[in-house]
């Protein structure tokens, strides 16, 4: 990652690190969180809203556990919530490219908030919106997913 990149992550990322079940994706997405809460990193409100809901819903975190999770993120990185100029873009990506109309909305919070890389597994890695690039950090080698967050 060069001095101007920025990364943001997917829900996915933010519950792998709270699910242990599989310890790998685990402990890939616990390092990308730690580092996520070093840099007081860009964090879309959209993802502390599903991960809330799928790790209770899930039964994952008991509601009063991802809470203070919530709490955490929301202390320790820099929360930025959907635009109404996010939506509309979002609308727009979401027809044009058949993507799930809330991964459109979290790509254009993404790209407005300048970040360049996004860490995910439910797009296809490396594809590119804009600016933007998709990252599988489960499917990177340990160096290449290194220099990305280094």
């Amino acid at each position: 990652m060069t001095a101007t990149s920025r990364f943001t992550v997917d829900t996915n990322i933010l519950i792998y690190a709270v699910d242990r079940s599989d310890q790998a994706k685990h402990m890939i997405a616990e390092k990308i969180v730690r580092i996520l809460i070093a840099r007081r990193a860009k964090l879309p409100l959209q993802c502390l809203n599903e991960f809330y809901r799928a790790t209770t819903r899930k039964r994952l975190l008991q509601p009063v556990e991802a809470e203070m999770i919530v709490r955490k993120y929301m202390l320790f990185t820099d929360i930025e919530a959907a635009t109404p100029e996010d939506l509309l873009q979002a609308m727009s990506l979401h027809q044009q490219d058949n993507l799930q109309f809330f991964d459109s909305l979290l790509i254009c919070s993404a790209i407005r908030t300048g970040c360049t890389i996004l860490f995910s597994e439910d797009f296809q890695n490396g594809r590119t919106f804009g600016s933007l690039t998709v990252h599988n950090p489960f499917t990177m080698e340990d160096a290449e997913l290194h220099l990305l967050l280094s």
